[in-house]
């Protein structure tokens, strides 16, 4: 019997069946489909993924198989949000284009060779779980009926999610009212670099696809936006769309594939249903404005990977178990309304020239992004790093839950990319006085500890690292616990270890 059932084989079932794996649980992937197909409504890789995919070692496949992007769109303005080392605080600081065919085509090479078992064309049609376990039960194209058995059941099965319906999850929210379109083709004349525009039209943009020399086109059209998503729209109607947004249609031809699709907005009410989670696009669903789909599953399954490892292999039991696999979700449906609030404001701006109001508010806020400090904070919330995290106690430190970016150790990022694990926290220390005390107190968690210190050159060279003299860093590269300089010394041992106890190990 596997350790983990995943329904699903997009990139966020791909990277928790990767993630589980690592951490030395068997796992079953179950996927309704048979093969894959290069259409692709995903085509981003945010710097947030690059970043993930770096603490595994393995960002380089991915970057290879993309084109970069060094600058990213909100809404349409031309003024883009701009990636740099020092917005983003990171080796691969810039998104890519790539398509998601091609990253799922990765992501299962990769599980594959570590060891991840596959069921393609396996349909979920009916679910019982019990205290110990979840019974999943799948019909094939043929009509043989097969059953699986495991403690944990992960459904990443999409927004139309098996799972979640058969878990009796509800999936509130609000049904889209207005449609935009994409379409990936071949052109003559090529844009120089991206292109983003907003007109009378509505909104056009244009940049390469990372696959071949395809580029994809996307945006809203006033004039069909209310057309249903089942209106694909062809060849002649992209080109008319090109010509109204740019003024040029690029020598547009052999066009790939074409779609629509819409603003419907809906979040699962719970991420988890007793021994059932859900995550991706199966626990939430809004427009794709920014590229923030792909990043935001594969956060939630960043977030999921590492508690539930802890679980499995015993380090957490009853009462203090089920806390962990609950601040799952928790703490992504703080994160995702954040997200959500982002896409539909985008959304606004892509039709804001339907009135004088509309144009003018749309200009404003293009003329504030193009400030250099909302610039940087916009960006970090597009590509994955600004993600809202619960306050749970008055007077949290502002770095809990934040993302580690600005920080090298041993000359570079990549000691600190090799140290973090799915089971491996890690214990910063830059102030030399505290680290005896701190090896000494978190010794009881020291096979699940990396450590580094003064001495292994740390570089903090962002400002939020200000008076910070220790930090705790979980399995997901979100800071846990902060130590400054002001605090009183008789409580470090208390409030390491109170953390430890509750996120690594049980004391």
């Amino acid at each position: 019997m596997p350790d983990v059932l995943i329904v699903g084989a997009g990139p966020t079932g791909l990277w928790l069946a990767l993630e589980l794996r690592g951490a030395g649980l068997e796992v079953t992937v179950i996927e309704r489909n048979i093969t894959r197909d290069i259409r692709s409504r995903g085509a981003a890789m945010a710097a947030g993924s690059i970043e993930t995919f770096a603490t595994r070692g393995i960002a380089q496949q991915f970057i290879d198989a993309g084109v970069p992007i060094h600058s990213v769109h909100f809404g349409s303005s031309e003024t883009r949000l701009k990636m740099s080392r020092e917005a983003l605080g990171t080796k691969h600081p810039h998104s890519m284009m790539i398509p998601q065919a091609v990253t799922e085509q990765l992501l299962i090479d990769l599980c594959k060779q570590a060891g991840v078992n596959f069921f393609f064309g396996h349909h979920a049609v009916g679910l019982v779980q019990n205290a110990d376990s979840v019974t999943l039960d799948t019909k094939t194209e043929d009509g043989t009926k097969v059953e699986f058995t495991a403690p944990w059941l992960l459904g990443c099965d999409g927004t139309k999610s098996t799972i979640r319906k058969l878990a009796n999850i509800e999936f509130p929210g609000t049904e889209g009212s207005i449609s935009g379109w994409l379409a990936d083709v071949l052109v003559t004349d090529p844009p120089a670099g991206p292109i983003s525009v907003n007109n009378k039209s509505g909104s056009f943009l244009i940049q390469p696809l990372g696959y071949k020399n395809y580029y994809r086109a996307t945006g809203i059209n006033l004039k069909t936006m209310r057309l249903p998503p089942s209106a694909i729209p062809t060849l002649e109607e992209v080109k008319s769309f090109a010509i109204e947004g740019a003024g040029k249609d690029f020598g547009i031809h052999s066009m790939l594939w074409s779609s629509r699709f819409s603003n419907t907005t809906r979040l699962a009410t719970n991420f988890r249903s007793g021994r059932v989670f859900l995550a991706g696009d199966a626990a939430h669903q809004f427009f794709p404005a920014g590229g923030q789909g792909i990043t935001t599953g594969l956060q939630d399954a960043a977030n999921l990977a590492w508690k539930l490892a802890a679980v499995a292999q015993g380090r957490f039991t009853g009462a203090k178990a089920d806390a962990l696999l609950d601040s799952y979700s928790t703490e992504r449906r703080v994160a995702l309304p954040g997200i959500i609030d982002s896409t539909l404001a985008q959304t606004a701006l892509y039709i804001a020239t339907e009135s004088a109001p509309q144009t003018a508010l749309a200009n404003v806020v293009y003329e504030l992004i193009a400030h250099p400090d909302i610039n940087r904070l916009w960006v970090r919330r597009i590509t994955g790093f600004g993600d809202r995290f619960p306050v749970v106690e008055e007077g949290q430190d502002p770095l809990i839950g934040a993302r580690v970016t600005h920080l090298e150790v041993q000359g570079g990022f990549e000691a600190l990319h090799a140290a973090v694990d799915v089971d491996t926290f890690l214990l910063i220390v830059k102030d030399a006085s505290l680290e005896d005390a701190l090896r000494n107190c978190t010794s009881p968690w020291s096979s699940n500890i990396k450590y580094f210190g003064p001495s292994d050159d740390i570089n903090a060279f962002g400002s939020q690292w200000d008076g910070v003299d220790a930090i705790l860093v979980r399995p997901d590269a979100r800071v846990c616990w902060v130590w400054r300089a002001s605090f009183p010394s008789e409580k470090l041992a208390p409030s390491v270890t109170g953390v430890l106890g509750k996120l690594c190990k049980e004391d």
